[in-house]
């Protein structure tokens, strides 16, 4: 993980951490990994609400964690929450998302932060038309596989190409 423990202030006037943003974005992996895997939804929801709480903690996670103040602070989080930051504080990576990403690309991944696909699409985005990249999913695009694809509308469309435009 980068450590990058500086915060910023978004444009709304909140101050906002870096590294929250991370754990966040990183809980979002593990989330479309655990229902691309048929993990059991009901558990798996926790995940998106703990990273919406994480990324706009006021605080930083990470001096949290240092601080054994982790589970006491926010709502949601119990040990093996605190086990899956505190791993990816110390090494980058989750070793849960391993577990569960089985056979899945992890470029997968790269698929998480576009605004308007949630876990749900990009499972059947995966497995109906095999995109596991942003470089496979401008080629769906470019091959017009999303017009009429389920749940991606027009203004989803849109997004996903104003995303691809600007990050690939």
């Amino acid at each position: 993980m980068n450590n990058n423990n500086e915060s910023y202030t978004d444009e709304k006037g909140r101050t906002r951490w870096r590294v929250n943003d991370e754990i966040s974005l990183k809980l979002l992996e593990l989330h479309t990994f655990l229902i691309m895997s048929d993990y059991p939804e009901d558990h798996a929801s926790r995940y998106p609400r703990l990273a919406h709480s994480i990324s706009r903690f006021p605080e930083s996670v990470a001096d949290l964690v240092e601080q054994g103040r982790l589970i006491e602070e926010i709502g949601g989080v119990g040990e093996i929450v605190e086990t899956i930051i505190t791993e990816y504080l110390k090494t980058g990576t989750c070793s849960k998302i391993q577990d569960y990403a089985g056979d899945i690309p992890q470029t997968v991944a790269e698929l998480v932060p576009i605004p308007g696909l949630g876990a749900k699409t990009i499972k059947r985005l995966y497995e109906d038309i095999e995109v596991d990249s942003l470089a496979s999913l401008r080629a769906a695009i470019d091959e017009g596989k999303l017009k009429g694809f389920k749940g991606i509308g027009k203004k989803t469309l849109d997004k996903i190409e104003g995303y691809l435009n600007t990050n690939l």
